[in-house]
């Protein structure tokens, strides 16, 4: 038995590719969703040759089923849009072929992509694109688009190219340039262009293509910092509001550990410099900076555009009411907590019982009540375990022809992480 899978390309018959067109003719059968059949039978046609049988079925089950019910058939040619290797369902064809009938002869046939198509019509290289589908797939379209310059993404499902507009929009990214394809290769092929702002009311099909050019991201003065750990505490916009100073910073979101689509409370945001160090860090996070004081939101939001980290959200509020609504975090920095450090744990760990938990203390107060409170839910099995690292940081300074030290108050960093054995961290266990 012979099986083609076949990348078909657009849809279009012409951009099918010769061998694309050979494996069609030399089936005698094809296979796959009504589309691609009308495509095929439409390039058997062309070629002079009499329309072939068809199996309707696009799951690869289905597939496999059509084929075992066909008898007398020998050669068979499954179609699959676009090319073979990209988000294309002749991945998991394949494998179950191979479960299935492992004495066919399988052989992919490459097609033209639709990134290929696109980039050819916006007379744009795509060698260095970021690739995605957002197709019937969770995908953190805010992240990509600040992790590269140019993010392309199949469109379908609940992400429309409508929801990908907003969403730069909302967050501040309204100056990307966007070019949305629909019905790509066809006779009412539309391609239109514009900044996601321009776009912000437009209506695209929602099976589409979408190209996203970001442009420049943030300020050249601090461009060179955006990325790396430890941003010069003068980098930052600031006010009156108390900072975590740099070197403090370092640590902290060392031990943050902040790592691919994960969600970051950083609560008693101050200026934002923990949430723009942790966001410009990891991209695709998202940061939330929760802060009660109107000073320091407008900080954090003017240091947001300042840095292009548009992967934070300013949350104005006291904690830990402020934290109802957010989504659960995975990591959770408490800088600030204005005499509630308890009650503000037990609602992280309520929202995320294995969420690492990082806490910085300078008074001697504040270290007595936070290593009291996490010797408690370490003994109540709701961490495991903690870890305090004092950091004394002495930096230089002139004084005259000399250069002299001046230390800065030593600050305790404590790091927990959420245990999953317990579901409330603050239950009274039975004697």
């Amino acid at each position: 038995m012979m099986i083609w899978i076949v990348g078909i390309g657009m849809g279009d018959a012409s951009t099918m590719t010769a061998q694309a067109a050979q494996a069609i003719q030399d089936a005698d059968v094809l296979v796959g969703a009504k589309r691609m059949l009308e495509s095929a039978q439409a390039a058997r046609m062309a070629a002079g040759k009499e329309a072939a049988a068809e199996l309707k079925a696009i799951s690869p089950n289905a597939i496999v089923n059509a084929i075992e019910a066909a008898d007398d058939a020998e050669r068979f040619a499954i179609l699959c849009s676009g090319d073979t290797g990209f988000y294309s369902l002749a991945t998991s064809v394949t494998r179950t072929i191979n479960e299935r009938l492992p004495h066919a002869n399988v052989e992919l046939v490459p097609g033209i992509t639709t990134v290929q198509y696109f980039a050819s019509k916006l007379t744009k290289p795509w060698q260095s694109v970021a690739l995605a589908s957002a197709h019937g797939k969770t995908c953190n379209v805010l992240g990509m688009v600040l992790s590269h310059e140019q993010v392309f993404l199949l469109t379908g499902g609940e992400l429309t190219p409508q929801t990908i507009i907003r969403e730069l929009a909302d967050c501040g990214l309204g100056f990307c340039e966007v070019a949305i394809g629909e019905r790509l290769s066809y006779e009412d092929e539309c391609i239109t262009t514009g900044t996601a702002a321009e776009l912000l009311e437009r209506e695209f099909d929602s099976l589409s293509a979408i190209w996203i050019s970001r442009g420049q991201l943030c300020d050249d003065e601090v461009a060179a910092y955006a990325g790396f750990p430890g941003i010069p505490d003068d980098a930052f916009i600031r006010g009156a509001i108390p900072m975590t100073k740099r070197d403090i910073r370092a640590l902290c979101t060392s031990k943050m550990r902040v790592a691919n689509d994960e969600v970051v409370w950083d609560i008693g945001a101050g200026t934002g410099s923990i949430s723009i160090e942790a966001a410009c860090m990891q991209p695709t996070a998202r940061v939330y900076a929760i802060e009660f004081k109107e000073e320091g939101c407008s900080l954090i939001e003017q240091n947001r555009v300042r840095f292009g980290a548009y992967n934070v959200t300013v949350v104005q509020g006291r904690a830990p009411m402020a934290l109802v609504n957010l989504p659960a975090p995975d990591v959770a920095f408490i800088g600030g907590s204005t005499g509630g450090l308890a009650q503000i744990v037990d609602a992280v760990l309520a929202a995320n019982k294995q969420a690492r938990i990082v806490i910085s203390a300078i008074t001697l107060e504040t270290i007595a009540q936070t290593q009291a409170l996490l010797a408690d839910l370490a003994e109540r099995g709701a961490i495991d375990g903690y870890q305090a690292t004092q950091i004394s940081v002495a930096t230089s300074h002139e004084a005259g022809r000399y250069h002299l030290m001046t230390a800065e108050n030593p600050i305790l960093v404590f790091e927990a992480h959420g245990s999953a054995a317990q579901n409330d961290p603050r239950e009274e266990t039975d004697a």
